[in-house]
């Protein structure tokens, strides 16, 4: 980057982890970081302001430097993101009685701080400069601790009339009101606790990391995957078809396990969607699988600091 560049700083908020970075106009990016989300006992407040400052000595070290000028922030996180705060969202327990974008704006004062979902920024990302460049419209679906989609529509992402749109962790198999609901059977997070209670009833040692449990042999293991398997590939199918997308783009840390996770979900399409186009076309890994969502904080950062606010994103400024 060139003395003075303009450039924006990125926090992506997860449940364990938050990663940051400042990113310059071409989207190269420097000194990216990853600290924890909380502290042992630390409530989520407390953690907020800790994440908020630590971005801000991020965009003061920046400006600092000499050779950029931040002129934006994106913060993404989980939950649904509505101009009541940040609801919705189990894996950050207590952040929806935390005013985000008033600390936001009291942290980072007349420098513009857009606040979004972090999946709809990571399907911004992979509308902007991933696998659904050019696919109208386009679907992203996340597999991680939680599951969630963004749907994308003439290159933007549909935030829906209430901010919900996409949020299929919920989704019930059709017929079946008692049985736990998608992100309950496939998420990272219900994935490893169901094993760790399986190993620790058979006391066979530490179990597998999430994306390992869905290529495991071990037959116990394969059972779990299956099932969580089958499931999802029922509400992509269902989604496939009620959307008819021209490409859906899956990313999160469950595609670790990328081979095994496309094999189940084009199987399945191609077998049981009418007049289904090759699902190796339309069923791909995601460009930005690891990165999405800070790269689709940074895309928003950029917009806002053209004067552009997405609907489905609060603004400070």
């Amino acid at each position: 980057m060139t003395r003075g560049a303009r450039a924006i700083v990125a926090l992506d908020i997860g449940g364990t982890k938050t990663a940051m970075a400042t990113i310059d106009a071409a989207g190269a990016m420097s000194a990216g970081r990853r600290v924890p989300t909380r502290a042992p006992g630390e409530d989520m407040g407390r953690a907020f302001d800790r994440l908020l400052g630590a971005a801000r000595d991020q965009v003061a070290a920046a400006n600092r430097d000499g050779r950029h000028e931040v002129v934006a922030v994106g913060l993404v996180c989980p939950g649904t993101v509505t101009s009541a705060g940040v609801e919705l969202s189990p894996n950050l327990p207590g952040i929806e009685r935390v005013d985000v974008l008033g600390r936001a704006r009291e942290a980072f004062g007349a420098l513009p701080v857009v606040v979004a979902n972090d999946v709809k920024a990571a399907g911004l990302a992979e509308v902007r400069s991933g696998a659904l460049v050019d696919a109208d419209p386009g679907l992203f679906v996340n597999l991680g601790t939680g599951v969630a989609a963004a749907l994308t529509v003439g290159g933007r992402v549909v935030g829906g009339a209430r901010g919900v749109a996409g949020e299929i962790g919920y989704a019930l198999a059709p017929g079946r009101p008692d049985e736990p609901d998608l992100e309950s059977l496939i998420g990272g997070g219900p994935l490893l606790a169901r094993t760790q209670a399986l190993y620790a009833l058979g006391g066979t040692g530490p179990a597998p990391d999430a994306a390992a449990i869905l290529t495991s042999t071990d037959p116990r293991l394969r059972a779990i995957a299956d099932q969580a398997l089958d499931v999802l590939a029922g509400h992509v199918l269902n989604l496939y078809l009620a959307l008819d997308p021209t490409r859906i783009a899956l990313g999160g840390g469950l595609m670790a396990a990328a081979d095994r996770v496309l094999d189940v979900l084009r199987g399945f399409v191609a077998k049981h969607a009418p007049g289904a186009a090759a699902p190796g076309e339309v069923i791909v890994a995601a460009r930005h699988i690891h990165d999405g969502a800070l790269r689709g904080a940074a895309a928003l950062a950029w917009d806002i600091a053209r004067g552009e606010r997405p609907k489905w994103a609060l603004v400070t400024r």
